[in-house]
């Protein structure tokens, strides 16, 4: 979990050329002048404190929620700014709160992606509630990938042939966590064959049949303990019927 302090002010600073700090000085003396006279001083937003981030940018963040360093505290609406980040696919809950007159704190909670999609020609990654958290941008490694034609509807992935498909495999690795290391990918094909893809320590291709549940989950966890165990390099196993048949 990242936690980054933003100074607004001082990367102003840094990154302006003498003549351009000059005009800065000379603005921001005129705009004290005028505070003092009307009896305040504006109140700017330059210091940004992000926690709870881990997947998105910092920058990322600071777009979303379209912060310009310097502007008044009066221009920025904090709950239209928690509503913008909140809507965010990869972000489920934001929480914004002024903590000094020039200094703004951001707490962030992501959703975590537990699996891949391939459909469609596109990589999708998505949460346990099945929403979708992004198209083509992947950021999480060592996630298993779900393959197949699959609906989509409202940011979610959806249709009973999925939502089964998902399931079954999530029972499976919490039956048999150590599957979820060696298996690289679940495909379900679109005649109702589901194959399993297994890549370490041994590669191979497992036909499961069109069900992926207790009884096949156990054949297929002992099918690969056994290739492991004695060195077979089969190309394809295929566990449907009672015993596993290898080619």
């Amino acid at each position: 979990m990242r936690h980054n302090i933003i100074d607004f002010l001082k990367e102003s600073v840094q990154k302006r050329t003498s003549w351009w700090l000059l005009a800065f000085l000379f603005l921001l003396a005129s705009t004290l002048g005028w505070g003092y006279k009307r009896g305040t001083l504006p109140q700017e937003l330059n210091k940004l404190i992000l926690t709870g981030h881990e997947t998105l940018k910092t920058e990322e963040i600071v777009q979303i929620m379209g912060i310009q360093p310097g502007t008044s505290f009066e221009n920025y609406d904090l709950g239209q700014m928690e509503h913008r980040l909140s809507s965010h696919p990869r972000i489920k809950s934001a929480h914004l709160e002024k903590k000094t007159e020039d200094q703004l704190l951001v707490e962030i909670t992501e959703r975590k992606p537990n699996f891949l999609v391939n459909s469609d020609g596109h990589i999708f990654e998505i949460d346990p509630e099945l929403k979708i958290l992004s198209m083509d941008d992947v950021r999480s490694q060592g996630l298993t990938v779900l393959s197949g034609t699959f609906p989509r509807e409202k940011g979610s992935m959806s249709g009973a042939a999925f939502k089964d498909l998902h399931t079954s495999v999530e029972n499976a690795f919490r039956s048999y966590p150590a599957l979820k290391s060696r298996i690289s990918e679940v495909s379900l094909h679109e005649d109702g064959e589901i194959f399993v893809y297994a890549d370490t320590p041994i590669s191979v291709r497992v036909q499961v049949g069109t069900l992926f549940q207790t009884e096949q989950v156990r054949k297929l966890y002992a099918v690969l303990a056994y290739l492991e165990k004695e060195k077979v390099h089969p190309k394809l196993v295929d566990i449907r019927g009672e015993d596993a048949v290898y080619h």
